[in-house]
């Protein structure tokens, strides 16, 4: 967080210093088949811890829930995300630009989503 507020570039950016140091590669963002492919398996592990923390979505009779492993998974899920676009050769701002413009469409949507109202 920069002055109370969340700061993706930074948050990005010490993810891509991070990548830099563990794979020795120094020209990152880049995109690699290699590293993407990693990180999509990597992704699809996340997914299963995230489910594993939280259980009730399985039956109406499981219960489990673990709100801390579960909001650490979530965690490592973006944080995945994050090496996803930096193994495709996305810097921060384009990464931003492109979330910001799908939500910014999510959003001229929400009537049609709706079923034509527009109700806050």
């Amino acid at each position: 967080m920069t002055n109370g507020k969340f700061d993706f570039v930074m948050l990005f950016n010490n993810q891509l210093k991070f990548q830099k140091m563990i794979t020795g590669e120094n020209d990152l963002p880049e995109d690699s088949v290699r590293w993407f492919s990693y990180h999509v398996q990597a992704m699809v592990e996340e997914m299963g811890e995230v489910l594993r923390a939280d259980k009730r979505w399985k039956t109406h009779r499981n219960a489990f829930y673990d709100r801390e492993n579960k909001m650490e998974e979530i965690a490592d899920m973006f944080i995945t995300i994050l090496n996803l676009a930096i193994f495709s050769g996305l810097d921060a701002q384009s990464l931003y630009d492109v979330v910001s413009a799908k939500m910014q469409r999510n959003e001229a949507n929400k009537g049609r989503i709706r079923g034509g109202r527009d109700a806050e």
